[in-house]
């Protein structure tokens, strides 16, 4: 069987923020510590140079190949509590030079049961529901996952790029959305094909 590799590419943003809701103080907390947790962990290394000086950001983050960028959010009640959730992410971008992807990093802050929680594996989440639709199709192998934007404040909704073994690295043959449900797990994918 013909194997496949998908690739899923953030297109665009849209954020929905209340008006009249700041910010919770707690999602300022969750994201200091995760930014830490991901440097520490190994799963991106700093911000890349904005000098664009490789050899010098690989000597500073040996084990790295994605850094750190500028988090954005998306705040919404998710789960229809009352209480505003918070949906952080940031693309995957190579400091290095090559031409890698990766999945974009995110973290679901969520309230439940009167605590407040957080989802570090929402991608890894996404991926797999994402995985399975295509699997269904009868297609197999999926490489890498990019996401975020946000449709109407209660689902994450991407779009993706789907590269087949025939397409050169700059024309995916595949292209489409999909819409996540983070409270029922529910997830809908549609796509064209060129």
């Amino acid at each position: 069987m013909k194997k496949y590799i998908f690739s899923f590419i953030i297109i665009g943003l849209i954020v929905f923020k209340s008006h009249s809701q700041q910010k919770s103080p707690y999602f300022n907390t969750e994201i200091e510590k995760w930014k830490i947790e991901l440097v520490a962990n190994g799963e991106v290394g700093n911000p890349c140079r904005k000098d664009n000086d490789v050899e010098k950001w690989m000597k500073a983050n040996p084990n790295a190949y994605f850094g750190l960028q500028k988090i954005q959010s998306i705040e919404s009640d998710f789960n229809s509590d009352g209480i505003i959730d918070g949906l952080f992410f940031f693309p995957a971008v190579n400091c290095v030079g090559g031409n890698g992807y990766g999945s974009n990093f995110a973290m679901l802050v969520y309230s439940y049961k009167g605590q407040i929680l957080t989802n570090k594996n929402i991608t890894k989440i996404i991926e797999h529901k994402i995985e399975d639709s295509f699997i269904e199709k009868g297609i197999y192998d999926v490489y890498k996952i990019y996401i975020y934007y946000n449709g109407l404040g209660k689902s994450i909704v991407g779009k993706y790029s789907v590269w087949t073994d025939d397409d050169a690295s700059c024309c995916p043959s595949i292209k489409g959305t999909f819409n996540y449900n983070p409270i029922n797990f529910s997830l809908t994918t549609k796509g064209i094909k060129k």
